[in-house]
This record gives C-alpha cells, sequence and structure tokens, in this order.
C-alpha cells in the first residue's frame, strides 16, 4: 500500500475494479447486493480512471478486459436513459423515476478521460444522453433557483446537497461536452450556493432563513465536495472560501475516529455505512490539519470496509475524485483527534473530549415537528435527545441517533392535558460546562430537563438526569439508547438475557442494580428500566420499518414531583 495519501485513493480504486467487472451482468449494468440500481452503475467513472492510467501503478491502464465492461456499461446507460434524461430505479420501495445528476455526473467524467486516452467508444451516444439528462436539470431544477441567496427546501423542494450536484454535474458537462450555455445556467447558482454555506461550515438540509437548523453532517459533506470541485475547476475565490469554511466543520464535528456526531444530525442515523465518507476528502487538503481529517475519514472508512474489492462504485468514483484534485502538504491531526478538543455551533450544540471520552450535547430546538415541509417527510427527523457518548474501547455507547414520530427515543418525553399530547421535543436550551461537568439544559412545553455528564475516569461516566416539573403532571421518563451491541445482556444480578425477537422489560431491581452488555455495564436506580427492543425510524426505506440489526436496547428512568434527578453511572471495561 502507498504510503501517500493521494495515491493511497487511487490504489483502492484500482484494487476494486476485480469486484466490479465480476459483477457486472449480461446486459452491462452492474449489480451489487442490496444496493439500488442506480449507484453501481457509478462503476463508469473508476473504470475509466484506471483504464486512463491515472492511477499510480496503471496495473489496468489499456486493458482490454476494462474497456470491454465500459463499452457495455455504456451501451446500458444509453439504452436506459429516457429521452428526457431520466433514470427509473427501485429503492428499498421508493419508485424513483428522474434525472439522477451524481451518475449523469460520473458518466461525463469517465467520458472526458476516455476521450482523452483516446479509447474507441461510441462518444456521440453518451454526449446525447447527458445533455438531455443537463437540459432537464436546468429546465426543472435550476431555472427556478436563479437570482436565490438563501438555500432551503422551502425554496428549492429538495435538499442542498441535491442542488449542489445539479451545480456541478451540469457546469462539468458544459466543459466537457463544449457547451457553455451549461457552464452559463450553473455557474451564478453555485457561486450563491458557495456563499450561502453557514458561519460554522454547513449547509442546512432543513433550514430557514435564520438558520435553525442546524447540520447534517452526512449530507453537508455532498454539498462540501461539490463546492471543492468547484473550486478545483475554476478557482475562484468564493469556493474557496465556502471549502475553507467546511474545512472548519468536518475537521472539528466529528468524534475522534472521524465518525459523524449523530446527534447533531437531524437526517441521519449512526450507522457504518453512515459514519465514515470519502466524499471530498480531497477538498479538506489545503491545510495541515484537513489532511489529517481526511486521513482520519479514509481510515475510519476503509476500517468499515473490510475488504476493497466489495467497495461500493460511487465511493470509488469519489476516490477519484480524491485522488485527481488532492493538494500535497504537511499533515497534522486532526482538531478531533486531539484530547481536551471542544467545538461549539452558533446554535446550542457541540462535541467534547475529554479524557479519551467524546460527548456530544444539544439543546437545539426541535423544528421540523413545526413545519410543514419536513413534518411529514420520512427523511427529516425529530430533534429529541440532548446528548450523545463515545469512547475509544468501543466506539459510540450511547446513541445520540434522532428518529421519527417516537418519543420513546427522546431523553426526557411526558404526556401532557387532556389530550394526551407528547411533550419530548426541546424548545431550545442552552450547553457548556459547570465546574469541570459538561451539561445540556432544554425548555419543553410542560417542563425543563438537564443532563449533567461526569467524568470520574477515562473508563468511568456518570449521568445525572434532573427535571423541573412545573407544569407536568405525569412522569417525564429520562433515558438514553445504546448503541447496538451484540449481545446477550448480562443482569448484575446473575443471569442472562438475549437480544432476539423475544422483547423485554427488566426493572433495575430485577437486574441487581444494574447490566452488562459487551464491554459496558450500566448501574443505576431499582426503577430503572431496560426496554428491548427500540425499532428506531427507518428513512431510507418505504415502509420505514428497521432492519433486525438496527434494534436497540433502550434505558429509561421514571422521574417528576416525588423524585427530580437520577443518575446512571456508565462504565466501559479496562
Amino acid at each position: 500500500m502507498h504510503t501517500d495519501l493521494a495515491a493511497r485513493f487511487a490504489c483502492t480504486v484500482a484494487t476494486a475494479i476485480p469486484g466490479i467487472l465480476r459483477r457486472q451482468a449480461p446486459d452491462g449494468s452492474i449489480a451489487y447486493d442490496g444496493l439500488p440500481l442506480v449507484y453501481p452503475q457509478h462503476a463508469i467513472h473508476p473504470l475509466a480512471y484506471v483504464f486512463a492510467g491515472r492511477d499510480p501503478e496503471r496495473r489496468w491502464q489499456d486493458s482490454p478486459e476494462v474497456l470491454t465492461a465500459i463499452r457495455r456499461l455504456g451501451d446500458f446507460l444509453v439504452e436506459r436513459y429516457s429521452d428526457s434524461g431520466a433514470f427509473c430505479y427501485d429503492s428499498h420501495g421508493f419508485a424513483i423515476t428522474g434525472v439522477d445528476q451524481r451518475l449523469t455526473g460520473a458518466w461525463t467524467e469517465a467520458l472526458h478521460l476516455l476521450r482523452q486516452a483516446g479509447a474507441d467508444l461510441p462518444y456521440a451516444a453518451w454526449e446525447d444522453r447527458i445533455l438531455r439528462a443537463c437540459r432537464t436539470l436546468i429546465e426543472h431544477r435550476l431555472r427556478k433557483l436563479a437570482g436565490i441567496r438563501r438555500f432551503i427546501g422551502h425554496a428549492t423542494c429538495t435538499g442542498p446537497n441535491h442542488v449542489a450536484l445539479y451545480l456541478t454535474t451540469v457546469y462539468r458537462a458544459g466543459v466537457v461536452l463544449g457547451r457553455p450555455e451549461l457552464c452559463d445556467a450553473a455557474l451564478p447558482i453555485a457561486r450563491a450556493f458557495a456563499a450561502d454555506v453557514n458561519p460554522d461550515g454547513y449547509w442546512e438540509e432543513h433550514g430557514d432563513y435564520a438558520r435553525s437548523g442546524g447540520p447534517t453532517g452526512a449530507y453537508t459533506q455532498l454539498s462540501f465536495a461539490a463546492m471543492g470541485l468547484m473550486h478545483a475547476w475554476t478557482g475562484e475565490a468564493v469556493f474557496r472560501s465556502a471549502v475553507e469554511a467546511g474545512t472548519r466543520f468536518h475537521s472539528r464535528f466529528c468524534h475522534p475516529d472521524a465518525t459523524k456526531v449523530e446527534l447533531l444530525d437531524e437526517r441521519v442515523r449512526a450507522s457504518a455505512s453512515a459514519s465514515a465518507s470519502v466524499w471530498g476528502l480531497f477538498a479538506l487538503s489545503h491545510c495541515a490539519e484537513g489532511r489529517g481529517a481526511a486521513l482520519a475519514h479514509f481510515r475510519t472508512w476503509l476500517a468499515h470496509l473490510g475488504d476493497p474489492a466489495d467497495a461500493k462504485p460511487e465511493d470509488l468514483a469519489r476516490l477519484c475524485d480524491n485522488h485527481q484534485h488532492w493538494q500535497d502538504g504537511p499533515v497534522v491531526p486532526a482538531p478531533f483527534e486531539q484530547d481536551g478538543h471542544t467545538a461549539v455551533l452558533s446554535l446550542p450544540g457541540g462535541i467534547f473530549r475529554r479524557q479519551g471520552w467524546s460527548l456530544g450535547l444539544s439543546a437545539m430546538r426541535a423544528s421540523n415537528a413545526e413545519d410543514p415541509l419536513y413534518r411529514d417527510n420520512g427523511f427529516a427527523l425529530d430533534r429529541q435527545k440532548l446528548f450523545s457518548v463515545w469512547h475509544p474501547a468501543t466506539g459510540l455507547l450511547l446513541d445520540g441517533s434522532q428518529s421519527k414520530h417516537q418519543p420513546a427515543n427522546s431523553t426526557f418525553a411526558t404526556i401532557t392535558g387532556e389530550q394526551s399530547t407528547d411533550d419530548c421535543l426541546p424548545l431550545g436550551g442552552a450547553i457548556g460546562e459547570e465546574v469541570g461537568d459538561l451539561v445540556v439544559r432544554a425548555f419543553y412545553r410542560s417542563f425543563a430537563g438537564a443532563v449533567r455528564l461526569h467524568i470520574l475516569s477515562p473508563r468511568q461516566l456518570q449521568v445525572v438526569f434532573s427535571v423541573d416539573p412545573a407544569a407536568a403532571i405525569n412522569p417525564i421518563h429520562a433515558g438514553f439508547t445504546l448503541a447496538h451491541r451484540a449481545g446477550p445482556l448480562l443482569p448484575l444480578a446473575g443471569g442472562s438475557r438475549a437480544l432476539d425477537a423475544e422483547p423485554f422489560r427488566l426493572d433495575g431491581a430485577a437486574l441487581g442494580g444494574g447490566f452488562r452488555l459487551g464491554a459496558l455495564t450500566v448501574r443505576g436506580p431499582d426503577d430503572l428500566l431496560a426496554i428491548w427492543p427500540f425499532e428506531p425510524w427507518n428513512s431510507y426505506a418505504a415502509d420505514h420499518k428497521p432492519r433486525a440489526q438496527d434494534r436497540q436496547l433502550r434505558v429509561s428512568i421514571p422521574l417528576g414531583l416525588q423524585r427530580r434527578s437520577a443518575t446512571v453511572i456508565i462504565e466501559v471495561d479496562g
């Protein structure tokens, strides 16, 4: 394996090519188990990259086998693209019909690379389909955005990451196809998009004019990558400024292993697929700490991947971008890797690294449930948790991921009034350090809640829940959700409970004051409840049902007028 990072990107692409070749179907398409049809077709970009000899070892340069695969895949795309450039497929139960900007962009890059390499391919047919797709994007997506300066869902009718990728696809096609009208349609909007980056370094997926939506780490990385491409292609200062702002965000608001701070994200839950990404790592490479962050992201991505031959084609296409546009220079560890690191947003949310622990806090207002655009949007989650906990021995321990229409996932929840209304979404609050402890305080409709995190040692954390039940007459349930760990659950009183299809509710008395789960031990009061399973909302399936491996153990403690605080001790094996 190459020691310099840029070469490692390209080496990974070249290593994965046999995996692509063996997955090519008789009709020319590429098929990966469990992956919607559109995404594997991004393979045309990495295939073109290695055929053109862009990787340092050039092991596939001018390969007849690779060229045959490219020709067959290109023929499939020509046949599959409609006259408007649309691509139809099923995505986990969602029927999708429309121009796919990401696939069109990959095809455009492949055309550029292969033409430069002198490959004999039907470029006229490719250009026709790419041009039709770009004209549709301009007519149906970009034309209405001309002149706007704030890119929020109410104006764009989609997430900013989509808009960013419409822009890069259309602009790049204009350059590659020699169609200046495409560049002219995209470039002014792209400049405005870059200028609209939040001062904290992200683009809001669920935002408003007041910038109250907060970051969506997994998706803002796509927007960041797009602005990185615009800077690489144009060199314009407005894109450079956006990249510098995004670098500050992506090198600060991560856990030490470069996984996203899931607590701050109201769209994507924590999972291996969402935790580390190779999108836009090249855009981090303009400074030493950014290069360190890119190395950490890539290292974690590789660890989750396992076998490079199983890398998904779209990720490989991003590695091609990373190799092509990387800026060499000194590398220092990312801020998020350093003990004592603190990063706080303009909104009440942040990440704190103390004695190895990485602790996320958030008292951001849950605005999605109030906004008609997002209230019934299956991808827009409810901001309902106040903290998350990561430890170097285990990774994520207490999962701060949001859910939707599930009060049982909230840090605090009660029922109010004769209408039996759920009161579980924070209206705002504050985070900070108090006498060495990390504290988050939030206001709800009928009560106030606080969580105090007191580090006892590098292996022990005390979590204190407290409430002011000012207008809450029913119990206020405080709790947290454990990141998925393979069972069984081991009560401290002895015995074992499998984490399988059989649900259970065990109180602290029956547990003997707590339980073990893998390397984790939880101790709490006698009325603590260990509840299995919590089945979180799945945004990426049409029925929103989670996969079996996504089920989690929930810990809950009743508070209220009779008892206003409770303490839990979290311990990780030495």
